[in-house]
């Protein structure tokens, strides 16, 4: 009958390679040996032949029990002491030679009864025919017509060789269970078959097997081959494993078992790490987070939420990254003139400043407005903030001035410089955070910012320095630019600035001196960033180029030579070390992150590079190539805002999300975000307005104006 190849797979394959038997003669040999026990004469004849030969075993006659114990006719039969309780099986002894490579056969136990009633178990006694025998044993065999340790005789005669031959198989399966004799077999098919053999016979029983019964086999020896690798390695080679993975790796892991989820749950640093990898906290923000949880542990009440606190910034990223997400909006009230000029979104607090010479004060968190800041005589052009609730001012009346915006008040007025104060960052060295402000004047100015724990700090006083002599935060003025100064970055002691005379300097606060000018540019620069965790700089300008600068072995960029006297030590370098192109427009913004630096220019266009490599990572471009007027990015998100558009792409795959969020806008000014909200300063009908934008919650029907 032909066989059912759907029902039964494996029959319709060809045996493979390992589980084949080669046909060499060694192992014809062994084979030929092996096999004794499944071919030749049938169980019928060779228990004819057994019954007619005389000389090897004695007819057994009918039993009968008395008093417990087994009474014979003929000669008293002995249980044989080499089968105790065991049972033992053997190739003939003429096949020992060809398979002296096989594995010792194990001994099989039965129970009592099995044991009594079994053929195999009993000998009949004979006659003592032996002869010469002596005292001593040398093999530890006892000695003939002696008494066995339970007091039964022993025999006079050595036993029969228990080998397990064919008929031996036929007659114990009589005399035990079918689970007993499975047994049995199975362990001399194990023991006596060589391994390629033995694998080809569990192949050929395998390929007899059905469909279902298969698939029942194959989900036991899958669920038994599985082992928990990660419970039985040390804790920390675990944890080193599982920092590694991705966090959607990581949720599977937890389904895993109790342990993996206890391991894992209850390990901040892994989540810590998470949120840096996933692009939730930057590597600074994730050093300063170390440095604030060391002093929290220390408080016996504390507990670490970093792991709620990953899960909820990977919800808002998962809504964010559906396009059929539509985010809470909430539009408040903003300045009186249609132009946002600055935008800092830092500690839930949204701070903007414009020409109507007022800075504005929101609470991302409960997304109101708190507080409008006034004293300003001119357009407030610069923001920045400096931590706990502490914001510095840079204005065109020239001044620069600190608040306290938990108090909504002025505490300094610093005045030293002669034109508008463009642009303003805070740098901290040796634990003193200093104010670097650069202006219209050509020139930079370092200032100490007041701290606010400071015994002698007020903020209900609002302290005004009219000259720069009479300032005791006052540090000192950086000259060498040869006109206005538009941008300014440093961290640490070193400054970098960027001005409308081609240039960049580089400028060690602490000695207040500088150490390079960087020339390559052939127009005006309008962005910089000091990249501190590579030590490079990095600048755009009219000349629709961004460049790189090594700041670590200045020799990369191009040609070297010191100017002015020799002992100031400043270096001019010639070129840059790389300079990256594709803008077709002025490059007026620059952004970084931890993976990313991307550029957007007037030309419309979003270009974003390798942030360690420079390679080219991805390009978009606004609707009808309007110029880009802000954008902001991290490593998962990218946000940007032009005339009448408020763009928002995955930068983990490179696709376009959103594009429809903010579409009644006119004009998008300024955008920032954090892990939940996106904040943009918009103009509308003419007006200002202030959007939030919260991805932890879902649109409403109508959304909320104030």
């Amino acid at each position: 009958m032909t066989p059912n190849f759907n029902e039964y797979p494996l029959q319709s394959i060809a045996v493979p390679y390992q589980y084949q038997v080669r046909d060499c003669d060694e192992e014809q040999i062994v084979m030929r040996s092996e096999m004794t026990l499944f071919q030749g004469t049938g169980v019928g004849e060779k228990l004819k032949k057994r019954e007619a030969d005389d000389e090897s075993e004695l007819k057994y006659e009918q039993k009968r029990f008395k008093n417990g114990q087994k009474i014979y006719n003929g000669e008293e039969l002995v249980r044989t002491p080499s089968v105790d309780g065991l049972l033992k099986y053997s190739i003939n002894d003429e096949t020992d030679e060809a398979v002296a490579h096989t594995r010792t056969v194990p001994q099989v136990c039965h129970n009592d009864k099995a044991l009594e009633d079994s053929p195999i178990s009993e000998a009949p006694t004979a006659p003592n025919n032996a002869s010469g025998v002596g005292n001593n044993n040398n093999n530890g065999l006892p000695l003939a017509g002696g008494q066995s340790d339970d007091g039964l005789p022993l025999s006079p005669i050595a036993s029969p060789s228990n080998t397990a031959s064919v008929e031996d198989l036929y007659m114990l399966r009589n005399t035990v269970s079918q689970q007993e004799y499975l047994g049995a077999v199975t362990t001399v098919a194990h023991t006596q078959l060589s391994p390629a053999a033995y694998r080809n016979l569990v192949f050929q029983l395998i390929s007899k097997l059905s469909r279902s019964e298969l698939s029942d086999l194959g989900t036991l020896v899958k669920d038994n081959l599985k082992r928990d690798f990660i419970s039985s390695l040390p804790v920390e080679v675990a944890m080193n494993i599982l920092t590694k993975l991705r966090f959607e790796d990581i949720s599977k892991c937890l389904a895993v078992s109790k342990t993996w989820n206890s391991l894992l749950n209850n390990t901040p640093y892994m989540w810590r790490k998470l949120m840096v990898s996933e692009g939730f906290m930057s590597l600074n923000e994730f050093k300063k987070y170390k440095e604030t949880t060391a002093l929290s542990r220390q408080d016996p009440q504390h507990e670490d939420m970093t792991r709620v606190k990953f899960l909820q910034n990977h919800t808002y990223l998962k809504n964010c990254y559906s396009a059929s997400f539509k985010p809470h909006r909430t539009t408040l009230r903003g300045h009186s003139v249609k132009i946002v000029t600055c935008l800092q979104f830092e500690d839930d607090y949204v701070i903007t400043g414009a020409d109507d010479r007022v800075i504005r004060v929101y609470d991302a968190k409960e997304e109101r407005f708190i507080t409008q800041l006034s004293g300003h005589d001119g357009g407030v052009w610069a923001l920045k903030y400096g931590q706990d609730g502490i914001l510095v001012s840079g204005s065109t009346d020239r001044s620069v001035r600190v608040w306290n915006i938990k108090e909504g008040k002025c505490t300094h007025v610093f005045k030293g410089h002669t034109s508008t104060v463009r642009c303003l960052d805070i740098v901290e060295h040796q634990g003193q955070k200093f104010i670097i402000t650069g202006s219209r004047d050509h020139t930079l100015h370092v200032w100490k910012l007041p701290n606010c724990h400071d015994e002698s700090y007020n903020p209900n006083t609002c302290k005004v320095f009219s000259t720069t002599d009479s300032n005791p935060y006052f540090v000192g003025i950086l000259r060498g630019h040869m006109a206005a100064v538009r941008t300014v970055s440093g961290h640490g002691n070193i400054v970098i600035s960027g001005s409308y005379d081609f240039s960049l300097m580089v400028w060690d606060i602490a000695q207040m001196k500088c150490l390079y000018v960087l020339t390559g540019h052939t127009d005006r620069i309008y962005s910089t960033i000091y990249d501190h965790e590579r030590n490079r700089c990095i600048s755009a300008g009219m000349d629709w180029t961004v460049r790189v600068w090594d700041l670590e072995d200045v020799q990369k960029n191009g040609h070297c030579n010191v100017i002015g006297p020799t002992n100031s030590g400043c270096i001019k370098v010639t070129n840059s070390m790389l300079t990256l192109q594709g803008h077709t427009a002025l490059v007026g913004l620059l952004g970084l992150s931890d993976k990313f630096l991307v550029s957007a220019g007037a030309d419309g266009m979003l270009r974003g590079w390798d942030s360690k490599t420079y390679s080219r990572q991805f390009a978009y471009h606004s609707k009808d190539m309007s110029a880009i007027t802000t954008f902001y990015a991290n490593n998962n998100l990218l946000v940007s805002g032009s005339e009448g558009q408020f763009n928002v792409y995955n930068l983990r795959n490179g696709t376009p999300i959103h594009s429809d969020l903010l579409s009644d806008a006119d004009q998008v000014w300024s955008v920032k975000f954090n892990n939940r909200k996106f904040v943009a300063a918009v103009e509308r009908d003419g007006h200002s307005f202030l959007e939030f934008l919260d991805f932890g919650r879902s649109e409403e029907k109508e959304g909320d104006h104030t």
